[in-house]
């Protein structure tokens, strides 16, 4: 039996499908960039009244286990994880120092070498005080700051210069009245002492 004719202009060709493309994979959140990272600081065992001791934060992302051999090692040595992104602010603060800092506060992670923040700090009253560290990842499309690691130490003021840091925080006028008043005591003793021969 004879086949019929295929009808004019059809092909032998199976019909083209179109392929669905498959969506592009969502990019990962700023959260989920971020990387557990080693950090290190180091503070002085004890400081001085008036005198500027310096502090130390480093962060190492090259892979190594620890952030501490960054540090100059003379004094008090914590060490902890912290979250961070590729660019990272470290902040320094504590209510009864004076704080300036000596290196940039937002760096960028450098994979080949441990990155520091350095600060000069004054102690502005005797006793132990608080010193704050916080490490921020920064989020450039955001601007977002995310806190990543907080730790607080204390700083034992000593009592050295205990003398000067009564006289900067008493009254001046208390202590130009106590002043006076001793000139006065002694005048009269040697008043007393001379009068009475």
């Amino acid at each position: 039996m004879a086949r019929s004719a295929a009808p004019e202009g059809a092909s032998d060709a199976a019909p083209e499908i179109s392929a669905m493309s498959a969506p592009a994979p969502a990019a990962p959140s700023f959260e989920e960039r971020l990387q557990t990272v080693p950090v290190a600081h180091e503070t002085p065992l004890s400081a001085e009244y008036k005198r500027a001791f310096d502090v130390t934060f480093a962060i190492d992302a090259t892979g190594d286990a620890t952030a501490a051999d960054a540090l100059p090692g003379k004094g008090v040595v914590e060490e902890g994880e912290a979250k961070v992104s590729e660019r990272v602010e470290v902040r320094l603060s504590g209510a009864n120092f004076n704080i300036v800092s000596t290196s940039p506060p937002v760096q960028s992670l450098s994979p080949l070498t441990e990155n520091t923040w350095r600060w000069s700090v004054t102690a502005l009253s005797a006793g132990e005080h608080d010193l704050t560290f916080e490490v921020f990842a920064i989020d450039s499309d955001a601007v977002t700051p995310l806190r990543t690691y907080r730790d607080t130490v204390t700083v034992k003021v000593s009592g050295l210069n205990r003398a000067i840091a009564f006289a900067d925080q008493a009254n001046p006028l208390f202590v130009l009245l106590g002043g006076l008043g001793s000139a006065l005591a002694g005048l009269f003793a040697a008043f007393r002492f001379f009068g009475g021969k």
